[in-house]
């Protein structure tokens, strides 16, 4: 009676609560609460203000145990007797409970004729009656708490044979006027919305199912704002909501499109429609009191859609909102435990949609898991109380982000740790209260930390991932999935073998023949081999492959042997194929396509898409492009004739297949298959088959390795086309760009590539600013950009790049915009091939930027980075500040900087500023440093080389003395054993010879008989070598030997020479240039014989070649020219023949403009007085040994410019006459 006497003056929520706590008593105390229930309901139902929730009430007496039984005989019961006072809508509602809860099974005949002895009987009411006959037929003895949905499904099923009759129903409803429905419209309402809930199950791709829900529901909404028969619980409208979420679910990124081109949701998508139909069910709640307001249940069905499509910000604020809610008086929206793991498991998928801020969503997902342990501490709640999938989802983002950043792998494992220490504490045994028992790590746990060590990529992650695997055994929860996880860690193959066989031998010892390896298992094992094959730079030649056959062959022995479990699969089947085609030899295609046919032949597994996209992959890594379209075109023609969905042509196929057209740089073909793509999209009903960005970057890439003469142009077009599409990505930018710094034009379309480059990356900004987060620049991108200025020799430009790069990352901590080593690095080549003292200087203070930051790992410098430097003052003829660099690089080395190891390259640099400054002892002291490092180990590889050599003997070259040449001699002859004793690399090469040649011409001596077998010696070595074919270096400088030679038909030989240059145009490397024709012109002056055959014939061959030199469009004779034909004419010939070819040439001459006072004297000297006025055009009085060419018309030697750049061509070509190239090679 106290009690009673308690229910008549308690709130509405008390009575509410009172109410759903005696539905769950047991059964042998229902006589009792079914008294207590009847007169609690008479009680509210009295009172007009609580009337909105009677129907709510009644559901929670309805619900389990006795409180089916209270339902079943209070409904009709309260019929009877209080028509007057209970809404008659909740009446309905009440029938509707029974049937579908515990006693109404039982109580439904009887309670359906109460029904209709007190309402006036609707068609659509038969509804109601149908779901308590499924029921009862379905219903079990256990009459469990929430069986509402499937015995709707049941009811459904039996009620509704098809759509056409809830359809009928359901338009009904929405064409009735608003205000006239009767009574019985919140059972119509109820049901359909149920019932429409059930269609989204069982089919969830349905737009219309959901559309038909979100019409019910705001039908329904709209009637209760005017019509007081109506109410709208919180459950209804929570149906209506999951079957928007049904629908949302199946329209989240792939796994395949998380890397696509623009991740965010478009504004249309129907994600958004969730948080549009909350916005709209919290508007009529507030207008009205007979609809219930949404709780937090209601939210986390929006923020779950949220999290599987990534949208980890939108999810953060829907969470702001419900604390808002919660603060303003709606206790139901207060957030808790499933709210939060559905935010952080947003963050989790953001992670793998959004790679650019990964590390910064694992960050957030972290922050908020200590947000909801302070929460708990603050106010002791175990709603916010964090549980075991708080702390997996958590130890699932760092895994993620591992791949990104490796040190969230430690991160991983310190909060499965704490889960631990937080687990033993609440040990009673420990001395606990039991709090953080439903903390126990389990395998989700555990597998996650393993996948993070191998998604880390540190050295020792095989070992941290096999003691995280340790623990699992002892503790008993080691599975296949996690033992699988393991095997991933295993860079090395056969560690991963021994891990499998210990397993199997574990398996077999316990006798847990759960943990016996399965298909997934050995598949993993496969997978490893494809993992090993991706990490070298180099093929195996098909060892891991047949590793792979090998291992397939075992599972298939067992499974004859009766072990079901290992039975290959599609899955197996396709990590077999991806090892082949990772591994790249001339047959890996021919292997994979066999093993497509193997699947072909099974009658139980069939290949799907993936299967022939990889085999596709596999063509293209060989080069062979024709037949990955040819397996392409066979899935195809498949897809037609069978009709099946799992083989169907999809984006991936075409994009591997463009890409093998890429690969061999064939743009127009990989063109065509974007076209039949769209093609089939249109004509075919292929709807899927719409160009991604992998189609588009796979044309723009052939076009870039393609030697289209407008392949930039073309690019930049498809690039226009992808932003149409709105589907470019950050790789098509970049791609671009980079094709840019590769291109030797200078201008495309009229504007600089530095100017297009710049504009590309400011497009990038901008899109990005727009919400095209996929566009967003990267450090590749700016690595690029800065690689394009340093090659262009613009180091402002590259610096300023790199400035913006690191002001860049710090403003919005994107981890893709992380400044690296090759960033810097980039930036560093450009100042390597300065001959500045300050540009010098500036490239140190970059190593010191970089220096300063080393705790970066990202950022760390290596050789790469001194080497640069060290280029930057050997080339500012500063070879001191070059060794001391080197000598750091090396002590760094010693200390354990691996990163710091130098090379060949380091050694050339300063040895090349040695030689530069003629320092033949300095540069000794180099080599031999290097050859006694070559025994040191770590320094194996410091061995000299043939570059190394080739620059000691230029050095000897430039001192220019018998002493010199002697030693350049001796180096030739320990590189001549080298290459006897079978090292290569030292071996002469046909730069070593001209650069012996260079020594002999530089000698002072006649050097002619030792030039002859040199050169012979480099005839005989190209019978074999092709590469030791000379080149138009080796006969210049033999021609210059020549010319000093006292040989008497020394204009014969050099005639010789030259016609065998020219017997071939198209060979740039030996087709004569302006230092060999000026070569021969000196051969032809320096004729010393007195036979006059032999003068006429050197005379004739000096003025074919000047004709020839005024012919050629790629030769421009110089004033260097002309002197040496001058002279030869001088020496020649005399009287009227000398004047006439004097006259012509020195008309030919000033046309040029590269007269000068060299050219003025010989002619002075050489002719008659009157003869030079007259050809100089000077009076008859002048003086012409005061004559200069300043004396003269300016426009005989207005091209002197063109004579310096033609000396400073002449210069380089006698660079790369010396040391064999322009400068040491990065």
């Amino acid at each position: 009676m106290l009690f009673l006497l308690y229910i008549s003056s308690a709130s509405k929520d008390h009575i509410h609560n009172i109410a759903r706590g005696c539905s769950r008593y047991p059964s042998q105390q229902q006589i009792m609460y079914r008294t207590f229930s009847h007169r609690l309901i008479q009680r509210t139902c009295t009172n007009a203000k609580r009337r909105r929730n009677i129907t709510s009430i009644r559901a929670s007496c309805f619900k389990s145990c006795g409180g089916a039984l209270v339902g079943s005989i209070i409904s009709p019961t309260i019929v009877k007797e209080r028509p007057q006072k209970c809404n008659p809508g909740g009446r309905h509602f009440s029938y509707y409970s029974c049937f579908n809860h515990g006693g109404g099974v039982v109580q439904a005949p009887r309670i359906w004729y109460n029904f209709q002895n007190n309402f006036v009987l609707d068609n659509q009411l038969l509804l109601a009656k149908y779901h308590g006959e499924a029921m009862q037929k379905t219903q079990n003895s256990e009459n469990k708490h929430g069986e509402a949905i499937s015995s709707i499904v049941v009811s459904t099923k039996k009620s509704v044979h098809d759509v056409r009759l809830l359809d009928k129903t359901t338009q009904r409803l929405l064409e009735a006027p608003v205000g006239t429905l009767n009574p019985a419209a919140t059972l119509e309402f109820t049901t359909s919305i149920y019932s429409w809930h059930a269609q989204a199950i069982n089919n969830p791709h349905n737009v219309q199912v959901f559309e038909k829900s979100k019409q019910l529901l705001y039908r329904m909404m709209h009637e209760a704002q005017v019509n007081p028969c109506i109410i709208v619980d919180i459950e209804t409208m929570n149906r209506g909501l999951d079957t928007w979420r049904i629908l949302s679910v199946t329209q989240a990124p792939t796994k395949f499109q998380k890397s696509s081109s623009s991740t965010s949701p478009s504004p249309n998508a129907i994600v958004w429609e969730g948080y549009q139909m909350l916005q709209k069910i919290k508007e009529f709640s507030n207008e009205c009191e007979r609809i219930e307001h949404p709780n937090d249940k209601s939210f986390n069905m929006v923020m779950d859609s949220y999290a599987k499509f990534g949208m980890a910000n939108e999810a953060h604020e829907l969470l702001e909102e419900m604390n808002l809610l919660a603060r303003e008086g709606l206790p139901q929206c207060r957030p808790d435990t499933i709210t939060y793991n559905t935010l952080l498991s947003a963050h989790g998928n953001a992670i793998s949609l959004h790679p650019n801020g990964s590390t910064k969503h694992a960050e957030k997902a972290m922050d908020l898991l200590e947000n909801m342990l302070q929460i708990y501490n603050d106010t002791g709640s175990i709603d916010t109380k964090p549980d075991v999938i708080s702390y997996s989802t958590v130890i699932a983002a760092c895994a993620n982000a591992a791949t990104s950043s490796p040190s969230f792998a430690q991160m991983a494992e310190d909060i499965l740790n704490q889960m631990k220490e937080m687990y033993n504490s609440s040990l009673i045994e420990n001395g606990g209260n039991g709090e953080w028992l439903g903390l126990r790590p389990n395998h989700v746990c555990y597998s996650s930390v393993i996948h993070a060590w191998s998604n880390s990529g540190v050295a020792d992650a095989a070992r941290r991932a096999s003691l995280v695997f340790a623990e699992m055994q002892s503790q008993g929860d080691a599975d296949v999935s996690s033992m699988t996880a393991l095997l991933g860690t295993y860079g090395n193959v056969q560690e991963a073998e021994s891990m499998l066989k210990q397993m199997i031998v574990t398996a077999q010892e316990s006798g847990n023949m759960a943990s016996m390896p399965n298909a997934i298992t050995f598949t993993a094992l496969i997978d490893c081999l494809a993992q090993s094959l991706g990490h070298s730079l180099e093929s195996d030649g098909g060892v891991a492959a047949n590793k792979a056959e090998e291992i397939f062959r075992q599972m298939e022995e067992l499974y004859d042997r009766g072990v079901d479990s290992v039975k290959p699969t599609a899955i197996t089947y396709n990590a077999l194929i991806n090892v082949w085609s990772k591994t790249g030899t001339e047959d890996s295609g021919d292997r994979a396509a066999y093993w497509l046919s193997k699947m072909e032949e099974d009658g139980e597994i069939t290949p799907n898409d993936a299967t022939y996209a990889t085999v596709i992959d596999a063509y293209a890594r060989c080069g062979n492009a024709s037949k990955a379209e040819q397996i392409l075109m066979k899935m195809i023609k498949n897809a037609k004739e069978n009709g099946s969905d799992s083989c169907k042509p999809n984006n991936v196929c075409f994009s591997a297949a463009i890409n093998a057209y890429a690969i061999v740089g064939r743009p127009k073909d990989a063109e065509r298959l974007m076209n039949m793509m769209e093609k089939m999209r249109s004509e075919e009903g292929y709807e899927d088959l719409k160009p991604d960005p992998y189609c588009f970057n796979g044309v723009i890439n052939a076009y870039i390795r393609s030697r289209e003469s407008e392949r930039l142009e073309r690019c930049l077009l498809l690039l226009d086309e992808m932003e149409t599409h709105n589907v470019s990505t950050a790789v098509s930018y970049t791609a671009i760009i980079e094709g840019l710094a590769k291109t030797k034009r200078t201008f495309i379309n009229g504007d600089h590539v530095g100017d297009i480059a710049t504009r590309l990356l400011e497009r990038m900004w901008k899109l990005f600013q727009d919400g095209r987060e996929s566009v967003m620049p990267t450090a590749v991108t700016y690595a690029s950009v800065i690689n394009l200025f340093a090659k262009s020799q613009r180091h402002d430009k590259a610096e300023y790049y790199l400035e913006e790069l690191e002001k860049k990352y710090k403003e919005l901590e994107y981890e893709c915009l992380r400044p690296n080593t090759i960033c810097f690095n980039a930036c560093l080549s450009s100042f390597s091939k300065t001959s500045s003292k300050d540009e010098a200087l500036r490239a140190e203070s970059i190593l010191e930027r970089m220096q300063d930051q080393s705790d970066d790992t990202f950022l760390k410098p290596d050789s790469f980075t001194l080497t640069n430097v060290i280029s930057a003052w050997a080339n500012s003829n500063n070879p001191e500040r070059a060794e001391a660099i080197l000598n750091t690089m090396q002590a760094m080395y010693e200390n354990g900087d691996v990163a710091m190891k130098p090379t060949t390259v380091s050694f050339g640099a300063v040895l090349h500023a040695w030689a530069r400054a003629g320092n033949i002892e300095r540069a000794e002291k180099i080599v031999d440093h290097m050859e006694s490092l070559m025994h040191v180990e770590g320094f194996e590889e410091m061995r000299p080389n043939a570059v190394i050599y080739n620059i000691l003997i230029n050095c000897c070259a430039r001192c220019g003395s018998p002493s010199a040449v002697k030693k350049a001699q001796s180096i030739l002859d320990k590189m001549r054993k080298y290459k006897d004793a079978g090292y290569n690399l030292a071996s002469p090469n046909i730069i070593t010879y001209n650069s012996m040649l260079s020594a002999l011409h530089g000698s002072g001596e006649d050097a002619y008989p030792k030039a002859c077998k040199i050169l012979q010696e480099i005839e005989t070595a190209r019978a074999v070598d092709p590469t030791m074919s000379p080149t138009n270096v080796t006969y210049t400088t033999f021609l210059r030997i020549l010319a000093k030679s006292g040989v008497p038909n020394k204009s014969i030989i050099a005639e010789r020479i030259l016609k065998d240059m020219e017997t071939n145009p198209n060979d740039q490397k030996l087709f004569p240039n302006n230092l060999t024709y000026d070569a021969v012109l000196k051969v032809c002056g320096s004729l010393t014989t007195p036979d006059p055959s032999l003068q006429r014939h050197a005379l004739v061959l000096a003025i074919k070649t000047l004709t020839k030199m005024q012919q050629l469009p790629h030769i421009i004779p110089t004033s260097f020219t002309y002197k040496e034909f001058f002279t030869t004419l001088s020496k020649l010939t005399k009287g009227e023949e000398l004047l006439k070819l004097i006259e012509r040439s020195f008309d030919d001459c000033t046309r040029a403009g590269v007269l000068d006072d060299k050219i003025l004297r010989i002619l002075i000297k050489t002719t008659p007085k009157d003869f030079s006025q007259k050809l100089l055009k000077l009076d008859t009085n002048t003086n012409l040994h005061s004559v200069s060419i300043k004396d003269l018309p300016q426009n005989w030697s207005c091209s002197a410019k063109r004579s310096v750049t033609m000396k400073s061509q002449r210069t380089n070509e006698q660079i790369v006459h010396n040391t064999g190239r322009r400068k040491i090679k990065r």
